[in-house]
């Protein structure tokens, strides 16, 4: 897609060629334009023309070229004016030698003729005081004028005024009254490119804006960095109400300070609110399955022994523990339990899953611990690979389920045996290694707790389950507490938000008062998910429920009304945030589509179709065409004795071309 047409080679060729003509001596054509009237210098019967800047026969009427062609109509429908093979009925330039046919623009009129030949003109409307091409003729054989369509400043094709002179023409600047050059500036044109200009040349077929080559946009919303309202919201519409406050450094187009747009301004202010909520939204508790290692081992002692004192086992310490975490963390996390190995088994069947995941009381999850006592192997693979493919952190009855954070907490004394691959001691950690890097593949994370057990192998679970360090403890309250710093990572301040807001860069969230900074908070609106950062949780956590102030303001979309696109080929046109329907831009050609993203399909086109265009009888093709079996105007076939190309169609014969020769005559065959 050739972006720049061809206005900015015409300027520059034809500056060259007036300079070229002032200076040139021929056949007694005197000139002389540096006093701005050369026709004192002309010698008799010529007189000045300020077109060419020289001298030129006096006519009746010189005072503009003569515009008056030939006219086609005119000629023998079956002859060759332009002997090129092509009759002139079909003849896209029947006075220019142009048996290829080339029609750049697919306007009907073919490229050597065309007087704006990288755009749609059929009407080749062409004004007397427009400038001439400076190597293109007429069929009179004088300066081509160029047309209406493509005279520079014409605002159909003004794809060069470029307001901010940072090299993007306003109608694909993202900021036109702003300079913001593209991020990658200047490069070398490739030779014998006339489109190309500045950085245009890094990109796909002259294709504006590229990667590497484009204005920035943060946001990614169409509008520049430099006269974004909120540079780093995606914000399309741009808008904002009285009150909002300004930007400190930023100023637009007039050098007046940019005001801040609803979407990141610190506070509502003035703009309209339609929903406000308060601290009765509801808490996303995280879904933690506990996998225990009730493996023989956990009837020892701490230190290793294996006969303790009664209420001083690992398990018994455990269970205590387990139970003070269940009062202090039921209400706040969703729990699943299963065990390894199974209760009254050794190492098969491997893992027992006990709860299913989902909201329990301190009880029921004390009730579950109280009916497990220590026995058996160390199945952790089996019971890892279990959980993964049962997914049970999941939890099919819960609308939020997709909303949830998902994790296994890994609590074991020991290292893993009874390996279902026959693995012991390295092997059988590292092929656990492997399943839980394969778990963590599929965004469930791993936390590993050693219980009065700390090896190597603790650390490396930790890691391959995405979670880096691992918890230890040797009673009670210490595995409590590492339980309570567990759920205080996976406990995010996420709440789904009811009703739904109107405009999701409307939100603004208040605590005792005082606005938090937009930064410290986002909203998904695909999952209806408002998530605040790190600090500002801990903000919240840090104030009694009974105390807390917290409220949410949620602010009414802003009408839009749709407006029509402003340039030729406006890239960055939205309509009320959605991308216009125009997947490229470029200049209009008769093809049934909205080349330069005007609205209007085959604009400034014939009515009917022209050669190769769709149709679906042949009144819909202009004449002479038809409508070929394959659905397109086609050329009609030629009678015997006119001149043919080897791929016309003659009507009661064929094209016999002689030897040597391209061009040749239909005969009956």
């Amino acid at each position: 897609m050739k972006m720049r047409l061809s206005v900015l080679v015409v300027l520059t060729l034809l500056v060259g060629a007036l300079a070229i003509a002032a200076c040139t001596d021929t056949a007694g054509l005197h000139t002389n334009s540096s006093d701005g009237n050369g026709d004192e210098d002309c010698e008799e019967g010529y007189e000045f023309n300020p077109q060419l800047d020289e001298c030129v026969e006096s006519e009746e009427d010189n005072s503009t070229f003569n515009t008056t062609l030939p006219d086609p109509s005119q000629l023998e429908p079956w002859g060759d004016e332009a002997s090129d093979g092509i009759p002139n009925q079909y003849d896209n330039c029947p006075f220019h030698y142009n048996p290829d046919q080339t029609d750049t623009s697919g306007d009907g009129v073919g490229d050597v003729c065309d007087n704006c030949p990288h755009l749609a003109n059929p009407d080749q409307a062409a004004s007397p005081d427009n400038p001439v091409w400076p190597d293109r003729y007429d069929a009179n054989g004088e300066p081509m004028l160029m047309g209406d369509a493509c005279v520079p400043g014409n605002e159909y094709v003004d794809d060069v005024s470029d307001s901010s002179g940072d090299g993007v023409p306003d109608v694909m600047d993202n900021c036109p009254d702003h300079f913001n050059p593209p991020l990658t500036a200047g490069c070398s044109c490739p030779a014998g490119d006339p489109y190309c200009e500045a950085c245009w040349c890094q990109c796909p077929d002259d294709q504006y804006p590229c990667d590497g080559c484009a204005q920035l946009d943060s946001s990614g919303d169409g509008v520049g960095d430099a006269c974004d309202v909120c540079p780093d919201h995606y914000n399309p519409n741009q808008t904002t109400s009285p009150g909002n406050p300004t930007w400190p450094d930023r100023l637009d187009g007039n050098g007046n300070p940019i005001v801040m747009g609803d979407a990141c301004s610190p506070e509502p202010g003035n703009i309209p609110i339609c929903a406000t909520q308060d601290t009765e939204f509801e808490l996303l508790e995280p879904n933690v399955y506990i996998m225990l290692d009730i493996s023989g081992s956990m009837s020892w002692a701490v230190d290793g022994s294996t006969n303790p004192p009664a209420g001083q086992s690992r398990w018994e310490l455990a269970l205590d523990g387990l139970e003070l975490m269940a009062d202090d963390l039921h209400d706040e996390v969703r729990f699943g339990i299963g065990s390894f190995p199974a209760p009254g088994s050794s190492c098969s069947p491997g893992f027992a899953h006990l709860l299913n995941m989902g909201d329990h009381s301190a009880q029921a999850l004390k009730n579950e611990f109280n009916a497990l006592s220590p026995n058996g192997g160390t199945p952790m693979y089996i019971g890892l690979d279990d959980i993964h493919s049962g997914n049970l952190y999941n939890d099919p009855g819960d609308p939020l389920d997709a909303q949830r954070i998902k994790t296994i907490l890994l609590v074991t004394d020991g290292e893993p045996n009874c390996d279902p691959y026959g693995d012991w001691g390295a092997g059988a950690v590292n092929n656990v290694v492997d399943k839980l890097t394969e778990i963590y593949s599929d965004g469930i994370p791993v936390f590993v707790l050693g219980f009065a057990h700390n090896t190597a192998s603790l650390a490396s679970y930790a890691e391959a389950g995405g979670t880096d360090e691992h918890f230890l403890a040797d009673d009670a309250q210490s595995l409590a507490d590492a339980m309570r710093d567990v759920a205080d990572l996976l406990i995010s301040c996420s709440y789904s938000l009811d009703p739904i807001p109107e405009d999701s860069n409307k939100i603004w969230i208040s605590v005792d008062g005082d606005y938090l900074d937009p930064s410290q908070y986002s909203y998904d609106h695909s999952e209806n998910v408002l998530t605040l950062n790190d600090a500002a949780c801990d903000q919240v956590r840090s104030i009694d429920a009974d105390m807390l102030q917290l409220e949410i303001k949620m602010g009414c979309a802003s009408q839009c009304v749709a407006e029509q696109p402003q340039g030729l080929c406006d890239l960055y046109y939205e309509t009320c945030g959605e991308p216009y329907p125009c997947d490229e831009c470029s200049p209009e050609i008769c093809d049934g589509q909205d080349n330069n993203c005007s609205g209007v399909i085959d604009d400034n086109c014939p009515e009917c179709s022209i050669f190769e265009a769709p149709c679906q009888s042949s009144s819909d093709c202009c004449e002479p065409f038809i409508c070929n079996e394959e659905g397109f105007c086609d050329h009609d076939c030629y009678p015997s004795g006119t001149t043919c190309l080897s791929n016309d169609r003659c009507c009661s014969g064929v094209c016999a071309i002689p030897s040597g020769s391209e061009v040749g005559s239909c005969i009956d065959g």
